[in-house]
């Protein structure tokens, strides 16, 4: 059944209370309290995680590689830049345009086979359809869907640890049980606070890039690409607040994802930190584009061909009848 990414990200935030009655019951003060408790914890947070990430004596040169690697590249000069609806819609990629070395601010690759050969090899996209497919699964679904049921089920602390020495038996000859053992464990740990880590920032920025790659190598129309932006930019919003939320949630996603430790896990850490900082600087595109610069309203033009393809299912009279209540669909 297909539902609209903003229907399927809705949560609590949308639910509007009364403001006189929020003033009598003193919630405005509770929502201070609570957003100022979150700000707090966000900022130490990302400070332990700078002091354990940083370079140690002797890695200056790697930390000045990766910032070299990713100093952002831009197509306008600074005096001509706006950071208008499209610019707010390309900063979404900006994470694996620092990394391709694209200009972040226009819809190009600049290597137009590299890109074919990395759809290939880590997405399995050969074409317009695998990509459609590829995006739907990870607006609707991605890894944050595994990834929340593995917390939702080591809530069980007996099931946890029957479940670790399970896989300690077979962690060594095979690797898909050797990360779930990682994932398990720092779960347990609640490692790097992962317990209360929203993991969607992990899925809808990767979806944002395939999109970027698919309006270059042709399988996406102009008018779709931004569409499709946009559909990804209000699920964004939907969850986060400010670009550092993202920049968080989008880190440490990616760590859990790579389940590594040891040399593998440091290198990851010094490469993700950097391109955070990066991301974030004055300079960089989520320090120059504000959070709440306005984008256009999707209209879901990629749903037609998801239907034709199979991808999705429509919409039952009660559901559509469901997101038109919530403003979901035109």
């Amino acid at each position: 059944m297909w539902h609209s990414p903003v229907h399927m990200l809705h949560n609590s935030r949308h639910v509007r209370a009364d403001p006189a009655s929020l003033r009598r019951a003193g919630g405005f003060g509770v929502i201070a309290t609570i957003e100022i408790s979150k700000t707090i914890h966000q900022k130490i947070r990302l400070r332990r995680d700078k002091a354990a990430s940083a370079p140690h004596r002797g890695e200056e040169s790697t930390w000045n590689e990766l910032t070299e690697h990713h100093r952002p590249v831009r197509d306008s000069a600074p005096n001509e830049f706006t950071a208008g609806p499209h610019e707010r819609l390309l900063a979404i990629c900006a994470p694996y345009s620092l990394c391709r070395r694209d200009p972040w601010d226009r819809l190009t690759c600049s290597d137009l086979d590299g890109t074919r050969t990395m759809l290939s090899l880590d997405w399995g996209v050969c074409s317009r359809t695998d990509l459609l497919s590829r995006v739907h699964w990870l607006i609707t679904s991605g890894h944050r869907t595994g990834f929340e049921a593995e917390r939702a089920r080591w809530v069980d602390i007996s099931l946890a640890e029957a479940e670790r020495h399970e896989l300690r038996e077979t962690a060594e000859s095979s690797s898909d049980a050797a990360e779930t053992l990682w994932r398990l464990e720092r779960m347990l740990n609640n490692d790097r606070d992962i317990r209360n880590v929203d993991f969607a920032a992990w899925d809808l920025v990767r979806a944002s890039m395939l999109t970027r790659c698919g309006f270059a190598l042709g399988w996406l129309t102009e008018d779709e690409t931004w569409d499709t932006l946009a559909i990804l930019d209000q699920g964004l919003r939907e969850r986060y607040r400010s670009w550092t939320q993202v920049s968080e949630s989008f880190r440490l996603a990616r760590w859990y994802w790579n389940s590594t430790s040891g040399k593998d896990e440091h290198f990851n850490d010094l490469h993700d930190l950097n391109r955070s900082l990066v991301l974030l600087s004055p300079d960089g595109p989520w320090g120059l584009i504000d959070w709440d610069v306005e984008t256009p309203e999707p209209s879901f033009l990629i749903l037609d061909d998801l239907l034709d393809a199979g991808v999705a299912t429509p919409l039952s009279a009660g559901d559509r009848k469901a997101c038109h209540a919530l403003g979901a669909l035109d």
